[in-house]
């Protein structure tokens, strides 16, 4: 399922790292900035992005490291798709959102809203303990039935285009046995905002398929 053609697709997470695991289990819910880039080795950079409600002097230390890279290693391959634009960054929202529901229940999943119009949305299992099932349902902009409806799976998400796909609604159902915990990632991806800084806009030749040559930004480093 292509999603330039149907404005969502299906998409599979790398194996999450314990830090991410960590992260779900330290707080029910927090949030995780990052800023994407395109280098000249051909691959996506991840630098983390400092969040506004934490005051400037509060130390930052190994575990917040830890997290964002590891975030960064899981959404290097699901991000990586031909839909988003090598030449311009994205900012990366991360909201881990951990929900309990119990036997037998079915728990509505709220995730915030984009921080802003457009761009591309993010929603993926991170993990989940205990016999439960994930809905997700994706809308149009006018309100009508679904786009789709999916049953995600630890380790599989959807990826959507917010032009498209107006709202989403998730539920967590859970088994007769016992309760059910599920780890979701929901991420909101978008254009910085604000003047390109004047490195992005000097181009520099590398050596492309076949010897040619292309034009491209320099790496960041």
């Amino acid at each position: 399922m292509s999603l330039r053609e149907h404005g969502f697709a299906p998409v599979a997470l790398d194996p999450v790292p314990g830090a991410v695991a960590a992260g779900f289990h330290e707080a029910p819910y927090r949030v995780v900035r990052l800023r994407m880039s395109w280098t000249a080795d051909d691959d996506w950079l991840f630098l983390p992005v400092p969040s506004y409600e934490v005051p400037y002097d509060v130390p930052y230390d190994g575990a917040d490291r830890r997290l964002e890279a590891g975030l960064a290693a899981v959404l290097r391959r699901t991000l990586g798709g031909p839909w988003l634009d090598v030449h311009a960054d994205w900012l990366i929202e991360l909201h881990l959102v951990r929900t309990v529901a119990p036997a037998g229940a079915v728990a509505p999943v709220r995730l915030p809203g984009p921080p802003g119009g457009g761009g591309f949305g993010l929603v993926a299992v991170a993990g989940r303990a205990g016999a439960g099932t994930a809905r997700s349902r994706l809308f149009g902009a006018g309100g009508a039935g679904p786009l789709t409806e999916a049953a995600l799976e630890p380790g599989q998400g959807l990826l959507f285009d917010r032009r498209t796909v107006g709202h989403a609604r998730h539920e967590l159902v859970a088994g007769p046995g016992g309760p059910v915990v599920q780890d979701l990632l929901a991420g909101h991806l978008s254009r910085p905002a604000g003047p390109e800084p004047a490195l992005r806009r000097r181009p520099m030749l590398v050596h492309g398929p076949a010897g040619t040559l292309i034009s491209t930004r320099p790496a960041l480093r």
